[in-house]
């Protein structure tokens, strides 16, 4: 990669971000990626793998295309692309998706106007010719006029307010994409696209065409009767089961399964660095001062700090407070209590000057160590076990935040680029983040995306804060 790290930051006009889950799609992607460097200008694409066996992500990464190793399960992997994307625009295309000259054309024109509902899919079309591939997509038009719903075939073209307003895609093992739709379609509307995506037929091929059409309308019927798509995924013939995780089974986070060296004390439990400050209003929460005033701020990141600490007791690795400012540690004592927890101050400079700092120290004493805040009420010592896991594989492990920024930072070396020149308490850390993580040559895992609550519209999910 030529340029400097700034030179690259300065030069980056995309608004659209395009984001690609896969799966074992080392045949399909070089063409839809092909398709998409006809764009102008071009998009910011991230692939988002969920442990193919195949060249997948040598094929994307060969075509300088931003790679991410994420949990199987496509609603997860689109998410986890969302969040690492910084432009106000996401694409979410299946990978054996082709984007022909005049859908090119129309997606340009779209999103120099879009319309008022910032949603939209596009056309269905099948990228073959025959009679029984013309009934199926006569069918999908019919049930798209009747009833307004789209598949993921079909792409999903949104923003991020509201891909954001409605907290990710649905991440379900199967019906993601009709639940999508139907959120969009009750919570401001979603537009149809005039212009086609072609698709592979190769579920028809594999199931045959009318059993096809029949299996699709049979489990979309019994989905909107309220079945859970859990259970309806063991009738969805998968070329790739893995993505039929269940929403409620953790995934393993590594694909690699070769074992990397680090530094660190061997045999030595793994760090946790918990940052946190006192709990002092007026200090703390300061975004959400307009909303429920500095005293209530203050209230509900007490409350917030000691239930996710609790949360990440009790795991096998220790867990280290690192508070700010220097003198407050009785105060932060009183408030978290002492069991299991140890003591530091975070030290000086600004926060990356801070995290680098504790992490340095860190990996002295352990092979591995992560650092979180206590933003995400849903963090938890399962979560952080699942990054220590991936520590064994992998050079970082990133928890996404679903603004962009991120949860949870794992390294089993120090990695300085991932602390300079990021645009600290913006939706671009994570992005810039990986950015650096790329150009440094780490390998990268991420988690699942989390919800933090940073300001007033995260306050609905404050409300499960004990």
């Amino acid at each position: 990669m030529t340029g400097t790290s700034q030179e690259r930051k300065e030069s980056e006009p995309q608004s659209l971000g395009v984001i690609i889950p896969t799966l074992n799609e080392e045949d399909a992607l070089p063409h839809l990626l092909d398709d998409l460097s006809e764009l102008d200008p071009s998009p910011r694409i991230v692939v988002v793998d969920g442990g193919s066996k195949d060249g997948t992500v040598k094929v994307a990464r060969a075509l300088g295309v931003r790679t991410l190793a994420a949990p199987p399960g496509r609603a997860i992997q689109m998410n986890v692309g969302a969040a690492s994307l910084a432009t106000p625009w996401l694409l979410f295309l299946h990978a054996d998706s082709r984007i022909p000259p005049l859908t090119r054309a129309t997606l340009q024109d779209w999103l120099s106007d879009p319309p008022s509902s910032e949603a939209g899919y596009f056309r269905f079309r099948l990228d073959t010719q025959g009679l029984g591939w013309s009934i199926i997509e006569l069918g999908q038009r019919i049930r798209e006029r009747l009833t307004g719903l789209a598949y993921g075939d079909q792409g999903l073209l949104l923003s991020r307010r509201r891909w954001d307003e409605m907290g990710g895609i649905p991440e379900l093992p199967i019906m993601e994409d009709v639940a999508a739709i139907r959120h969009l379609r009750r919570a401001g509307g979603v537009s149809a696209i005039p212009a086609p995506i072609l698709t592979s037929p190769r579920r028809y091929r594999a199931l045959g065409v009318l059993p096809g059409i029949a299996r699709n309308a049979f489990l979309i019927s019994l989905f909107l009767a309220g079945v859970p798509a859990q259970r309806l995924a063991r009738w969805y013939p998968s070329r790739n089961r893995d993505y039929l995780v269940p929403a409620d089974k953790p995934a393993a986070a590594g694909r690699n399964p070769v074992p990397r060296t680090g530094g660190g004390t061997d045999g030595a439990p793994p760090l946790l660095l918990v940052f946190v400050k006192a709990p002092r209003a007026g200090q703390v929460k300061t975004r959400l001062a307009g909303a429920l005033g500095h005293e209530g701020a203050a209230a509900l990141y007490r409350r917030m700090g000691r239930q996710v600490v609790d949360q990440l007791r009790g795991g096998s690795y220790r867990i280290r407070i690192c508070f700010d400012p220097p003198e407050g540690e009785s105060e932060i004592v009183q408030w978290l209590g002492e069991e299991g927890l140890e003591f530091q101050p975070q030290g000086s400079g600004d926060l990356g000057d801070r995290m680098e700092q504790v992490l340095h120290q860190a990996l002295r004493e352990a092979d591995r160590a992560c650092v979180v805040g206590t933003d995400a009420p849903d963090l938890d010592a399962a979560r952080v076990t699942e990054a220590f896991q991936a520590l064994k594989q992998v050079d970082a492990v990133f928890g996404p935040a679903r603004d962009g920024g991120y949860y949870l930072l794992g390294l089993r070396r120090p990695a300085p680029a991932l602390f300079r020149e990021i645009p600290w308490s913006t939706g671009k850390v994570l992005d810039r983040s990986l950015e650096e993580a790329q150009a440094a040559g780490l390998e990268v895992v991420t988690l699942p995306v989390l919800s933090d609550v940073d300001r007033p519209a995260d306050l609905p999910l404050a409300a499960t804060v004990a």
